[in-house]
C-alpha cells in the first residue's frame, strides 16, 4: 500500500502579519499552569533573540493560544519559528512537570514528544480591518470558551496593553462583539 502524505501549503509573505492558532495534542489543559506558562515565555524570548518577530497580540487558554505576528521585512520564515517554539516548550514542560506526551510510533519516530497538535492554523493578514477582527478574535476568545464574563479579566492576554492604549474600553466584550459574529476560525 502506498503511503499517503498530505501537502500543507503555507502562504509565505516577507514581512507579513499573521493570526496563527496552535493546539496542545488532545486539547489537554495544560498552557496555563505556571510551569507551562513559564516554559513558553522562555521559548518565546529565545526564538524571538534568533528569529526575531513582532507580537502585537496574544492570548493562552489552557489548550490552546492565539498569537498574531510581524514578521521583519524579507523574512517569511514563520513555520521555523514554531518548530522551535514547539520544540523548546515541550522539551521543557516535560522535564519540569509530571506531564506526559502522547508517544505513538509515528512520534516516537520523529523523536517528537506529543505535547502539541503537530500542525497550526494561520491566517495572512489582509489589511488593517482584518488585523483588528483577528485581534478582536483573539481578546474575545476567553469569553467564547466561557472562562471569563469580560476579556479584561483574563490574565494570560495582551487585552490589556490595548485597553491602556485607549483601543478598547473597559465593558468591551462583554457580549460578542459584532464584527466577530459568523467569524470562526478553524478547529475552534
Amino acid at each position: 500500500m502506498k503511503a499517503y502524505r498530505r501537502s500543507y501549503k503555507r502562504l509565505l509573505v516577507p514581512g507579513g502579519v499573521y493570526f496563527f492558532m496552535v493546539v496542545t495534542f488532545d486539547r489537554r489543559p495544560i498552557l496555563t499552569s505556571e510551569p507551562a506558562r513559564h516554559s513558553l515565555r522562555l521559548a518565546l524570548q529565545e526564538t524571538r533573540a534568533k528569529y526575531p518577530f513582532d507580537m502585537p497580540g496574544i492570548c493562552l487558554l489552557p489548550d490552546h493560544l492565539h498569537c498574531v505576528w510581524k514578521l521583519p521585512a524579507g523574512d517569511a520564515d514563520f513555520p521555523r519559528r514554531w518548530a522551535m517554539i514547539k520544540g523548546m516548550f515541550s522539551g521543557s514542560v516535560v522535564a519540569t512537570t509530571r506531564l506526559q506526551g502522547h508517544r505513538n510510533a509515528s512520534r516516537r519516530n520523529k523523536g517528537e514528544v506529543g505535547v502539541w497538535q503537530r500542525r497550526f492554523w494561520e491566517h495572512l493578514m489582509r489589511d488593517a480591518e482584518d488585523m483588528r477582527r483577528h485581534l478582536d478574535y483573539t481578546h474575545y476568545n476567553p469569553v467564547k470558551h466561557g472562562y471569563v464574563g469580560r476579556p479584561g479579566d483574563w490574565p494570560w492576554s495582551s487585552f490589556r496593553r490595548y485597553l491602556r492604549k485607549g483601543w478598547y474600553d473597559a465593558d468591551w466584550g462583554q457580549s460578542e462583539p459584532e464584527v466577530l459574529r459568523g467569524v470562526e476560525v478553524m478547529g475552534e
